[in-house]
Parts: C-alpha cells; sequence; structure tokens
C-alpha cells in the first residue's frame, strides 16, 4: 500500500473505527487487509456488521474493521467471488496493517540455489509412497470438519503431532504445538541443520477447512488441504527414514485458521522476523491433489519470490519431469503469502491453473473421489518438496542404514520374483534329498552289508 494513499484517508477510518455507535459493543473488532478488486466483495459479505469500516485504501489494498463473528462470511465471500483461500489479512493492529510489506535486502548475502544434491534426491524419490500419502487424506478428510475453533479442528492438530512424531526416535527432531489463542495448533516438526542451523527452511501447509456452518459444518477437506498436508507428511518421513541430515534447519509447518485470514501462519511469521530468524526460503502446499489443467504444477507468481521461483521451475525439470506453468491466484490467497509480506522468500506450487481449481472445496463435497483417489498427482508434489528440501537445506544422507522394506502384507499377491525364489530353493533342496540318497547307499555298499 503506497504510504500517500493511507494519510487522509486512515485519519477518517481510524475515527470511524472509534465511534460506530451501530456496532455491538460486547463484539471483538478484527483489523483486515483485502485486495482492492475484492472489497465490493467485503462490502456485501459484511452487509449485516453495523461496524464495517473502511480504515484505508489505495488500488492495491483495503483495510477494514470487521465484526470477528462475521469472519466466516468474508471467508466464503473470498472464495465464491474470487476463489481465494483466506483472501484476506488479520492484523494484531492498524498499525500493523497499514505497514508495508518488509522488503529483503538487496545487498544481503545471495541464496545459492545450486542443484548439486542429486544422489540425495535420487537416493530419496523412490521411498515415497503413494499408500502413504492417500492414508493421511483418508484420516483427515474423514474427520467431520477441521475448523479453527472447533473440537475436531484441535483433534487434527493433536493427531498430526503424534503422527509426525511417530517417523523418529532421534532425540534432535521435535515436535510441537503452537497456540494462538483458539482450539487449533498450529505444529512444527524441526529437524536441525548439521552446519548452518541458524537458517531455516519451511514446507508448509494449512491444517484447517471450512464450509458454511463453521464448527458445525461437514468440511471434509480432502484437497483443501488435507492433499498439501499429507503431502508434505510423506517428505518428512522419507527424509527421516532414509536419515537426509540438512546443512540447513528444515522445519515441516501445518497452519492453523489459513481460511481466516491466514491467522496461523502471520503469527508465525511474525515471530520469526521479529526473532530475527534467516529463513532462507518457504515452500506452500495448498490444494495438490486435484489435475484441473493440461499442465501438471502451476508456480504461483504473485506474492512470491522470483528467484525461488525459478529454481523450483529447474527442480521440476531436473527431478519430477512434471509439465508445469506460471499463474497468479490473487491477495491473500494462501499462507506463502504471510511469510512474502515479512520479506521471506516464498513460493507456492497449485495443482491447476487458479481458474481451473477444483470448485469442490468449502463444501461438503471436498472429497477424494472428487480430486484423486490414487494421489498420482500429489505424489508429483511430495517429489517437487522433497528436492526442494534436500537441495535447498544443502543436505546429505546420514550414517544410519537404509530402512529395511516392509514385510509383504498378508493376503498380498506374490510377485515373481518371489515365485522365483521359491522355486530356486525348491529345486535345491530336491537335488540335495538326492544327493543324500545317493551317498548313503554308496556307504552301505562298501560296508558289505546287502541294500
Amino acid at each position: 500500500m503506497r504510504a500517500c494513499s493511507i494519510i487522509g484517508v486512515v485519519l477518517a477510518g481510524g475515527l470511524a473505527l472509534a465511534s460506530s455507535s451501530g456496532a455491538d459493543a460486547d463484539s471483538e473488532r478484527l483489523v483486515i487487509s483485502v485486495g482492492a478488486d475484492a472489497l465490493p466483495a467485503a462490502r456485501l459479505a459484511m452487509a449485516g456488521d453495523a461496524g464495517f469500516e473502511v480504515l484505508a485504501a489505495d488500488d492495491e489494498v483495503a483495510v477494514l474493521s470487521v465484526d470477528e463473528a462475521a469472519i466466516d462470511a468474508l471467508s466464503e465471500a473470498m472464495h465464491a467471488q474470487h476463489g481465494r483461500c483466506g483472501g484476506f489479512m488479520v492484523h494484531d493492529s492498524l498499525e500493523e496493517a497499514l505497514a508495508p510489506a518488509v522488503v529483503r535486502p538487496a545487498d544481503g548475502p545471495p541464496i545459492d540455489y545450486r542443484l548439486d544434491r542429486p544422489q540425495v534426491v535420487r537416493s530419496v524419490l523412490p521411498a515415497i509412497e503413494a499408500p502413504q500419502l492417500l492414508a493421511t487424506i483418508e484420516r483427515l478428510s474423514g474427520m467431520k470438519n477441521r475448523y479453527y475453533r472447533s473440537a475436531s479442528g484441535a483433534e487434527a492438530s493433536i493427531w498430526l503431532r503424534d503422527r509426525w512424531r511417530s517417523f523418529t526416535t532421534r532425540t534432535d527432531v521435535t515436535v510441537e504445538l503452537v497456540d494462538h489463542g483458539y482450539a487449533q495448533r498450529s505444529v512444527i516438526l524441526t529437524i536441525p541443520g548439521t552446519t548452518r542451523p541458524d537458517e531455516v527452511v519451511v514446507i508448509g501447509g494449512h491444517l484447517d477447512s471450512i464450509a458454511p456452518g463453521g464448527s458445525n459444518s461437514q468440511a471434509p477437506g480432502a484437497d483443501d488441504d488435507a492433499s498439501g498436508i499429507a503431502t508434505l507428511t510423506e517428505v518428512a518421513r522419507v527424509l527421516l527414514a532414509r536419515d537426509v541430515r540438512p546443512a540447513r534447519t528444515l522445519q515441516f509447518i501445518a497452519y492453523a485458521a489459513e481460511e481466516v485470514g491466514l491467522r496461523g501462519s502471520l503469527s508465525i511469521a511474525r515471530d520469526y522476523r521479529k526473532r530475527g530468524v534467516r529463513v532462507v526460503g518457504v515452500l506452500q502446499l495448498d490444494m495438490t491433489n486435484y489435475q484441473g489443467s493440461d499442465r501438471d504444477i502451476w508456480l504461483i507468481d504473485d506474492h512470491t519470490d522470483p528467484a525461488q521461483n525459478a529454481f523450483l521451475g529447474r527442480l521440476i525439470d531436473a527431478y519430477v519431469g512434471a509439465t508445469w506453468g506460471t499463474d497468479r491466484c490473487g491477495y491473500a490467497c494462501s499462507d506463502h503469502a504471510a511469510w512474502h509480506r515479512h520479506g521471506f522468500p516464498a513460493s507456492m506450487p497449485f495443482e491447476a491453473r487458479f481458474r481451473n481449481h477444483n470448485r469442490a472445496i468449502h463444501t461438503h463435497n471436498d472429497t477424494l473421489e472428487r480430486s484423486d483417489k490414487n494421489v498420482s498427482h500429489a505424489v508429483k508434489f511430495a517429489k517437487l518438496a522433497a528436492a526442494f528440501a534436500i537441495e535447498l537445506t544443502r543436505a546429505e544422507l546420514g550414517p544410519s542404514p537404509a530402512v529395511a522394506p516392509p514385510p509383504p502384507t498378508p493376503g498380498a499377491a506374490t510377485g515373481p520374483a518371489v515365485w522365483l525364489a521359491i522355486a530356486v530353493a525348491v529345486l535345491a533342496f530336491v537335488a540335495s534329498l538326492a544327493f543324500a540318497l545317493a551317498f548313503g547307499r554308496a556307504r552301505v555298499r562298501r560296508g558289505g552289508v546287502a541294500p
């Protein structure tokens, strides 16, 4: 937002915020920002909010005062009119909302985007398992909803924390919950860096789901965003199983409350900025399992980092073997925008061209049947995310031996290689038995005993 357009409008807006006599005195007011193109939709959605005010606006962004009780209606309006999940940001204060986005210093240390870990990447990618990814989507979408203020939303946080903890017994790997003041919490898994632990790479997705009705809604959210959480979960599982050791610290984050203003990711990004955490790259996985366009992966190029996006394109070409293009999704369309606002390089690879995204999201029809029951599309994103994690963290394979493959499932079909091994073993047994019989008869004859 340009400073010259703020000064006059903010003074009037600030007075309106303080003196809105029509607002419910007991209701909590929120300061939010939306894209200027979405302001008409926001006005319509907030028609029942007597305290609704436009506090500042220019041709890019509008800052509003809204009643928190009406935030779900705004979320649905952003989705219905603009296809954005979230589509707005909730700020701690008017001052924060009006502050310009943090710009990464041009003279800061450059980020090395070389691709020089092919051996590590190619040893990890074959370990990605579609059934594991599928199981996570099924578990999360089987919940009534994952709304940020619901009991099932809180349950999703606990379940995911425990799932991530089951991936390793390493004492240096941690999994923690982040409390934002509502039922659902964000979940962070941290693999500390070996030689550059103060530099952090983040791979994230949002844990919540939404449909009309809030806490009482049926919102499976299989694609939005159980698919993204399942994708990053499978990457975390495989990296830990293969004992990948990143030079930079690697974090996997499942954000709470994305659908109602990017609240979880904004809280975390704001905290990292205040503490001076050096985040060298952020990858957002929001919807990965619905192939709605002619290309496989679409790199969102607004509110993202151009250099990191180019890096992703090279990763796709080198390791994923998928087709890709670029597209735009608008203001605050997912959690990458929270990191971008705070000056961190962020990217979001998306499942389709934005205008062709899954139309069942934010309804009870956002199920696996609507997207991809084979999760073959999401596997492409898991390969990309794994390659991103390994190359950007400068990872190496650790000293632990490779994890043995799981035993065959009881009752499962036996492959040709297994049958061949059984046949060879039987033939060897028969040959040894024949030899033993022949040898025994020869000894009997030499001893003078009649056969």
